[in-house]
């Protein structure tokens, strides 16, 4: 799980909330038209164009805003800009297999629930065939919870990871080939960070020795 660093909310979401009065007070329902465009693609620009929890690629038609703290128990919270998010999966068909935001609903547990505004990303080890490994007793419940050993999710994290590290690359690149390829995934081209990215950085610093990891 990517760790997520918040721009300013939108302006134009700003002015919105800024038309409460007496008769009329903002809520997400009523979030539409540009004001709703410019939400969306401000999370979308802010989050690399990755899903906040199994970190695929998004675009701007295949995600939905997801509160982190459900709506429906923190309606205080329903236009916070800190408590949302872009998570994969949109418009969902009856009885298609669910994940991340979509599986997880409305629970939450402040004790269990790792946001993704915090580094977790150690908290979570991904192997080279597409699978997830919870690290301590909060993450397992996360991966539980957000369903991220779905076998579609796990496919395409394996074909993630294998496309920038083949066997050619494994067998031949030195390490310092392998530090620049791990500092040039690390960076957002076009807006847009490496899909499952924290995965394939576990893996390519696992061929890296410790003592130049201080490089990554």
């Amino acid at each position: 799980m990517k760790q997520i660093i918040k721009d300013n909310e939108p302006q134009e979401v700003i002015d919105w909330k800024a038309l409460a009065n007496d008769d009329w007070q903002p809520n997400f329902d009523e979030l539409s038209g540009s004001e709703k465009r410019a939400m969306r693609q401000c999370l979308l620009k802010e989050q690399g164009a990755i899903c906040c929890y199994c970190n695929q690629d998004i675009s701007n038609d295949d995600f939905h805003i997801e509160h982190f703290r459900p709506q429906e128990t923190f309606e205080h919270l329903e236009l916070e800009y800190s408590n949302l998010h872009a998570s994969c999966l949109k418009n969902m068909k009856p009885g298609r297999p669910t994940h991340c935001g979509d599986a997880k609903a409305n629970w939450f547990d402040n004790n269990q629930t790792l946001s993704p505004l915090d580094n977790n990303e150690a908290s979570f080890n991904y192997l080279a065939n597409g699978d997830i490994v919870a690290a301590n007793q909060n993450s397992d419940e996360m991966v539980s919870r957000l369903k991220l050993k779905d076998e579609s999710l796990k496919a395409k994290r394996k074909a993630e990871i294998s496309g920038i590290l083949g066997e050619d690359v494994i067998e031949n690149a030195t390490d310092n080939d392998l530090v620049t390829l791990y500092q040039r995934i690390s960076q957002k081209v076009d807006d847009k960070y490496q899909p499952f990215i924290v995965a394939i950085q576990q893996q390519i610093k696992q061929l890296i020795p410790v003592t130049l990891h201080a490089q990554l």
